[in-house]
């Protein structure tokens, strides 16, 4: 059963939340350090290109009213930055992150909006600096970069809001951004992002997902 909560770190305190994380994404599940970590997975087929990084997350309370995030991945589009985020959704969707049988229109790509109903909505947006806010979602500059071989590492200690997260069961951290051409940069080759023409296909496709509901 979810057990709803006001904050991530009542989420991480909870003996019910490390109950169902020890079901597989759990390391290790303790009550007193508050804090849990899981696996993160690819999200496209292997035949998408430069696709099938992996990695993981950790989230643990701080006695000062924040959490601290760490992301590790490695096999990500090298030397370009990687948006990436805190998504949540309301009981009764999917609660989980998406594969590639998600890509419902057969274009061979599952696209940012292919995986909302999986995932959900933004609630945090894991930048290294400044605003942590869904505004920041596509504030590419602000997000971690992977280095030239690929590896990203990312921590950051953030003040979540109260209202933020309404569900203990539905958080999942998703990373972005994939090199499908492999030229060093996100380009339109591969056509526009499904959030707009503004924005590349390669910039805003999801590459890991992982979280408490997988």
């Amino acid at each position: 059963m979810r057990k709803s909560m006001m904050t991530i770190v009542a989420v991480a305190a909870t003996v019910g939340l490390a109950g169902v994380a020890s079901a597989g994404h759990d390391t290790n599940p303790s009550p007193k350090v508050a804090t849990y970590s899981y696996d993160l997975n690819p999200v496209q087929a292997d035949s998408v290109a430069n696709s099938q990084a992996d990695g993981s997350t950790r989230v643990k309370q701080l006695p000062n009213g924040k959490v601290q995030v760490t992301v590790e991945a490695s096999g990500l589009a090298p030397n370009v930055p990687h948006a990436m985020h805190l998504h949540g959704v309301v009981e009764g969707t999917d609660n989980g992150c998406p594969g590639p049988s998600a890509d419902t229109d057969g274009d061979g790509f599952v696209s940012v909006l292919e995986g909302v109903p999986f995932y959900g909505g933004i609630l945090t947006s894991l930048t290294s600096t400044g605003d942590t806010s869904p505004d920041s979602a596509l504030a590419l500059t602000r997000f971690a970069t992977a280095d030239a071989d690929g590896n990203l590492y990312y921590q950051r200690n953030i003040r979540v809001s109260a209202d933020a997260y309404a569900e203990a069961g539905t958080v999942q951290v998703v990373v972005h951004g994939i090199d499908i051409n492999g030229n060093g940069a996100y380009d339109f080759e591969a056509g526009p992002s499904s959030l707009g023409d503004a924005f590349p296909l390669e910039g805003t496709i999801p590459v890991l997902c992982g979280g408490i509901a997988n």
